[in-house]
């Protein structure tokens, strides 16, 4: 679907809201159908949310602020995710063979000579087997 121009969007506006609406309807359904299956979903209850805030805003001015907020919450939530997702550090083979790595040699506590009991509770741990009930 091809919108009006801008101009024939106002006429519209001012003197066939009613057909204005029947478009604006239209663009979105058409764009939702367009949309990858796994996110119609979503879309659609994206869609139900916005209809619901113009339906609630006493004028146009009230709604377009409202749906404004929203699109500034979600860049919110967007933004603080990408922050999270960068300070992730990435998991790689050389990481993790160094973890383990670390792990299997022996901590400052138990190398000392004099901390005896500390090196007999990690050979314990190390050696412990772990029993597991039968089935029958």
């Amino acid at each position: 679907m091809s919108l009006p121009d801008f101009d024939e969007l106002v006429k519209l506006a001012k003197e066939n809201p009613e057909e204005l609406e029947r478009i604006r309807q239209q663009a979105c359904e058409e764009l939702i159908e367009e949309a990858p299956e796994q996110f119609k979903r979503k879309l659609r209850g994206l869609q139900f949310k916005i209809d619901m805030e113009r339906r609630r805003a006493r004028t146009p001015m009230a709604s377009c602020l409202k749906i404004s907020e929203m699109m500034h919450d979600s860049f919110g939530q967007l933004r603080k995710a990408l922050k999270e997702a960068q300070s992730i550090k990435p998991l790689t083979l050389k990481s993790v063979l160094n973890e383990a790595t670390d792990s299997d040699a022996p901590s400052n506590s138990s190398a000392h000579p004099n901390n005896k009991q500390a090196s007999t509770e990690e050979s314990k741990q190390r050696s412990a087997v772990i029993e597991f009930p039968a089935t029958t």
